[in-house]
């Protein structure tokens, strides 16, 4: 049983959000922060901590869920559904450090509990299927009260568990960095896992971040170089754009390690500022990608994380730093203005549902 019970408007999304310090989340031991990520929609995000995890409403701002026991360094939603992927962590981990738990939060017990050998680095769900990161390899199971193991994948070493897995009912794709070579993404269809896997040759350095649209039809990557940001089509590995930082999926929001947040419009190149020497043909491709629509700083000098805000009576970004703070950047895009004005600003781990 699926319950969808932290209720709220569910919003189409029209965007897909981008980090610098990993494909979706921080992992940070900052005040007991181990862990910040959004989930599908960006309208929750979680956070794993040294005694539990938190779950919160994006925008408006509310906390939903908790719990207060253990070390987690990795929470994973499934939307707003009672199920919740957990990986134990920290010096007192709520569960050992070998095992994929997907906990019930309606009937609060273990629904799901998958042990294995070697340590878990992170969990990802979709209605049908879960997909466990490790080091070297990811295994996908079925998602169902009795787990049957489906597929195993090779990948680079992937400390931080990257990976994505497409939550669309149309699309069931999974992207990870290919153990074939630094810099490269794969990615699987697992509807279809006959059908020979798409090999992207993304960058020159190994992947440091990689995100997926919402639809699935779209895949950003980074690499450690972390200077250009390109996005490919995932049916065929062709390069949509390249980006450079200085769910029809139109925008592209960016966090960076040096606080800023950058946003593309991926529909309107136009919009998009170059660089003045981009026209000159003897010039590397550097001097040709696209660089960021407009960019605004984060006053915080934490690690953070960002997302478009699914509330559609407003346009903004929420940022939240792994130092428990959450900022709610309002945008003005009138008349090509481009800024955007701090709306709020607030310590998310002082809330309480109580």
């Amino acid at each position: 049983m699926c319950v969808y019970f932290y209720a709220s408007k569910i919003f189409k999304t029209h965007d897909f959000n981008f980090h610098k310090e990993s494909s979706e989340i921080i992992k940070m031991a900052n005040d007991g922060i181990m862990f910040i990520g959004f989930n599908q929609d960006s309208e929750c995000f979680m956070c794993g901590l040294e005694d539990g995890y938190r779950i919160y409403n994006t925008d408006p701002l509310k906390e939903n869920a908790r719990e207060d026991e253990g070390g987690v360094k990795h929470v994973e939603m499934l939307y707003r559904c009672n199920y919740v992927g957990i990986v134990g962590g920290g010096k007192n981990p709520k569960y050992p450090r070998n095992k994929a738990i997907v906990w019930d939060d309606y009937q609060k017990k273990v629904a799901i509990s998958l042990e294995f050998k070697i340590e878990v680095f992170s969990i990802k769900l979709r209605r049908d299927r879960i997909a466990v990161v490790f080091e070297k390899f990811i295994k996908v199971y079925s998602f169902s009260q009795t787990p049957q193991f489906m597929h195993v994948f090779d990948t680079y070493p992937n400390a931080n568990g990257l990976c994505c897995l497409c939550s669309h009912s149309t699309n069931s794709y999974l992207a990870y960095p290919s153990d074939k070579k630094p810099g490269w993404v794969e990615i699987v269809d697992l509807f279809n896992t006959e059908k020979p896997s798409v090999k992207i040759e993304a960058h020159d350095n190994p992947i440091t971040c990689m995100a997926m649209s919402n639809d699935g039809t779209k895949m950003a990557t980074a690499s450690t170089k972390g200077t250009l940001i390109r996005v490919f089509e995932t049916e065929g590995g062709t390069l949509l754009h390249e980006l450079r930082r200085g769910a029809n999926t139109t925008k592209l929001c960016v966090s960076s390690d040096h606080g800023t947040v950058h946003v593309f419009i991926l529909d309107s190149p136009e919009k998009n500022s170059r660089s003045s020497l981009a026209n000159a043909t003897f010039l590397p491709k550097y001097f040709q990608s696209k660089w960021s629509s407009f960019k605004f700083e984060v006053n915080n000098h934490s690690k953070f994380i960002c997302a478009f805000s699914q509330n559609l009576d407003q346009h903004s970004i929420i940022a939240l730093c792994s130092d428990g703070t959450y900022y709610k950047y309002l945008l003005d895009n009138a008349n090509d203005t481009k800024s955007c004005q701090l709306e709020s600003c607030t310590k998310f781990l002082e809330l309480t549902s109580r």
